[in-house]
């Protein structure tokens, strides 16, 4: 990820009196490619954070092609054209035509808003997506007349809790967070805050998380999608052929992992029934001291092993060093949500182009926008954007697309006019609409 980028016009809130040696852990390990890879030199062959594993299948059999699909079907029915179709649909630059539609209509009149304060709490400011989210939000709220405050912080519930008593005891109108952040562990907060007449939106959370937050005006993301699709790629490129995969997950981060991995066992079970799914579990904090050993040690164990599910872009540089060490060449890795410049960056240069093959990631501006629309909404006690389309595209960045993502961001820009059209704002054009939908350059970088 990229580091913290934060408009110093703006009021800010830093928090770091509390010591989080895991959150500094994921600061570094994020960012330090380097690192990463030197540290697969000296990494053993066991890992202390696995889970039990569970299989779609008991046979063994490994893929023999990752080339993609020559023909229709396969022997087990499954039409490799119509799941190349939904890969090629997921890699191509997302339109705001496909979303704005569902998200309420146009807001009657935003004068009510001028000068009301909106608090902006990063799920983690460690994670620059988060910081990203919230200074995307930010300049929206301010483009709307609002006077926003980005609360950095640590990630912990006592820091989201702080965020959450500053607003309601220095009068701000509206409190939007999210991003690696369950909302419900802030209830009790959060319900003293609506009570005092703030409007409360969340990003990230799932429908069971949601409603224990006790929120309504949310954005979220399509988390089952986006592993059906990683599955389906797998599957293609493996010419419908089986395969034996292994997923890496992070069950700590909350419901969002278990979605994936229960979408990508059905997309296996429905598209390759002789595949076979296992999995290891290594928290967050863990990443960079485990990720990298629990990686070889699989495949030592499973050598006929030829697919990784990583479920977060933050595991891929600490997979490579895994892979590095097992001296394995003929494994693909597919999904890992998250996205960030480092990590498209390693799909385009050995060994990362012919690896990873699939970093799904959602837009920071586009769900900072989402957020602040929502929240717009409630302050005009207009109904919130329900939970099925209150979300954002997931862009399938590949080794054919990622130079392109790197270049201009990946998601267009008609999406900033089409949001501020939405709340009766004029159209940006130019340069003011380039800075606008890659956030003054943070969303681009070379590869």
């Amino acid at each position: 990820m990229k580091r913290f980028r934060l408009d110093d016009n703006h009021d800010r809130h830093d928090r770091h009196d509390r010591p989080n040696p895991g959150a500094a852990r994921v600061a570094f390990g994020l960012t330090a490619v380097g690192a990463a890879l030197l540290l697969a030199a000296c990494s053993s062959s066991s890992s202390s954070s696995t889970t039990p594993s569970t299989s779609t299948s008991t046979s063994s059999a490994a893929a023999s092609s990752t080339a993609p699909a020559s023909s229709a079907s396969t022997a087990s029915g499954v039409d490799l054209s119509a799941l190349n179709a939904d890969i090629t649909k997921a890699a191509a630059t997302p339109s705001f035509s496909d979303y704005g539609p569902q998200y309420g209509g146009k807001v009657p009149s935003i004068a009510n808003l001028a000068g009301k304060k909106i608090m902006i709490i990063p799920g983690v400011s460690a994670l620059a997506a988060c910081e990203e989210i919230a200074q995307a939000a930010s300049n929206f709220a301010k483009a709307a007349g609002m006077v926003p405050t980005i609360f950095n912080n640590l990630g912990t519930t006592a820091d989201t809790n702080s965020a959450i008593e500053n607003a309601i005891h220095e009068g701000y109108a509206a409190i939007v967070m999210g991003c690696a952040m369950d909302p419900s562990q802030s209830a009790p907060a959060i319900a003293q805050a609506q009570k005092a007449g703030i409007v409360v939106g969340t990003y990230g959370g799932t429908p069971s998380m949601d409603q224990r937050a006790g929120t309504t005006y949310n954005t979220d993301d399509p988390y089952a999608l986006d592993a059906k699709l990683a599955a389906e790629q797998a599957v293609v490129q493996h010419n419908g052929q089986p395969f034996n995969a292994i997923a890496i997950t992070s069950y700590a981060t909350g419901p969002a992992t278990v979605i994936e991995q229960d979408s990508l066992s059905a997309t296996l079970k429905a598209d390759c029934p002789k595949c076979t799914l296992s999995s290891v579990n290594v928290e967050v904090p863990d990443w960079q001291t485990q990720i990298a050993s629990t990686v070889t040690a699989q495949m030592l164990q499973h050598p006929d092993t030829t697919v990784l599910f990583p479920d977060y872009a933050g595991e891929l540089t600490y997979v490579l060093a895994g892979l590095q060490a097992a001296h394995k060449t003929d494994v693909k890795t597919y999904l890992a949500f998250g996205g960030g410049t480092p990590f498209v960056q390693l799909q385009t240069v050995s060994p990362g182009d012919d690896i990873i093959q699939s970093d799904v990631s959602e837009s920071p501006p586009w769900t900072g926008y989402l957020l602040v629309l929502q929240a717009i909404r409630g302050l005009e006690k207009l109904a919130p954007i329900p939970y099925a389309q209150a979300i954002g595209p997931d862009l399938m960045i590949t080794p054919q697309n990622a130079v392109s993502v790197l270049t201009t961001g990946g998601f267009g820009n008609d999406w900033v006019n089409g949001f501020r059209e939405l709340i009766g704002l004029p159209d940006l054009s130019g340069s003011a609409l380039a800075a606008a939908s890659t956030l003054n350059g943070a969303m681009t970088g070379k590869p």
